[in-house]
């Protein structure tokens, strides 16, 4: 029986360092295949499927079990005279199984290097199951990142990429304040998700988080879209900027890694600013960044508009008062 506690050995880190980089050089090649097929059918219902499980896939060539369920539909949809294809097809699909397993060990057998750096920064403002799945998050992308030809240890580089993750989360909490009842639904779905990685070395789905948890689908990639820099929603809006700002995501945090996806607290705010006038809405999105092109002065939204630059100043104060009486708005306030 395999020993998940033990630590890979130098020449196992190296073995399986190379299957997984040669998995993703596999990958590769059935994914230019798959955008061949999909240039060809545009319109095809095996298009459509393959679509909806690449969806908003980051590093899709590490993601072997998604290159694995690619492969399989595609190689269902190939006609009988496209055996060559398929013969290429099925090679590489073997390459990327072999990388998924050795993916999964080099996880699980570092997960008491994982757990060891989470508990350094163990404090009573972050859960210890946030800090294990931050500091899985960057054990991940070591696996992934590893060149075993460099002759490092793993574990030497793979603590770098953990400590990473884990002090850049820890940073962020000064300025987290989610509903207490959100964080406990957040505590568990990354709960179960370090449960499932650890006992997999696989990321667990939405639709296995969402029946462990008894939570919807919809329900889970809500609040697991919530990123670590969303702040506070305890707080009414006031008439100053910086009270407007804790409504909204602080977009130079987000890394690579990191999906840009919808919070419910945006979802609240795009409401909000939907009920006012085109003008409003210029003032308000353009002044606070809301397009992700950075801050405009009074002076050039003026100068768009028409207006003075009091005149701009005038209409924003005015706008961040009705927002203030915005009932999406006020919800997100009386959130406990």
């Amino acid at each position: 029986m395999t020993n998940n506690k033990r630590l890979l050995t130098k020449d196992e880190e190296i073995s399986h360092g190379m299957k997984i980089q040669s998995a993703a050089q596999a990958s590769n090649i059935i994914l230019r295949e798959v955008e061949a097929f999909m240039q060809s059918e545009p319109s095809s219902e095996t298009t459509l499927r393959i679509r909806l499980i690449i969806d908003k896939s980051k590093n899709l060539e590490y993601n072997f079990k998604k290159i694995e369920e690619i492969s399989k539909v595609l190689i269902a949809e190939l006609s009988p005279e496209s055996s060559a294809k398929e013969q290429l097809l099925r090679t590489n699909l073997a390459k990327v199984k072999e990388g998924g397993w050795a993916k999964g060990q080099m996880i699980v057998r570092n997960q008491g290097l994982v757990r060891k750096l989470a508990m350094a920064h163990s404090s009573q403002y972050v859960a210890q199951d946030d800090l294990i799945q931050q500091g899985n998050e960057g054990l991940i992308r070591a696996v992934e990142k590893f060149d075993p030809d460099m002759g490092n240890k793993f574990s030497t580089y793979a603590r770098d990429w953990i400590k990473q993750t884990i002090n850049r989360y820890v940073d962020e909490q000064h300025t987290i304040k989610v509903p207490e009842y959100l964080r406990n639904k957040i505590m568990r779905i990354r709960k179960a998700q370090n449960t499932y990685l650890q006992a997999m070395g696989k990321e667990a789905t939405i639709s296995v988080l969402a029946s462990e948890c008894e939570m919807s689908e919809n329900e889970v990639e809500t609040l697991l879209s919530i990123k670590p820099d969303a702040v506070s929603l305890n707080k009414s809006f006031g008439e100053g900027e910086s009270d407007l700002e804790n409504f909204i995501e602080d977009e130079k945090s987000l890394t690579p890694e990191d999906a840009a996806e919808e919070t419910m607290v945006k979802e609240k705010l795009k409401s909000a600013l939907e009920a006012l006038s085109p003008d409003e809405r210029v003032v308000i999105v353009r002044r606070y960044a809301l397009d992700g092109k950075g801050k405009a002065t009074l002076k050039e939204i003026g100068d768009d508009l028409g207006l003075s630059k009091e005149a701009v100043r005038l209409k924003e104060q005015r706008v961040l008062r009705k927002l203030q009486m915005s009932a999406d708005l006020q919800h997100l306030s009386r959130i406990e």
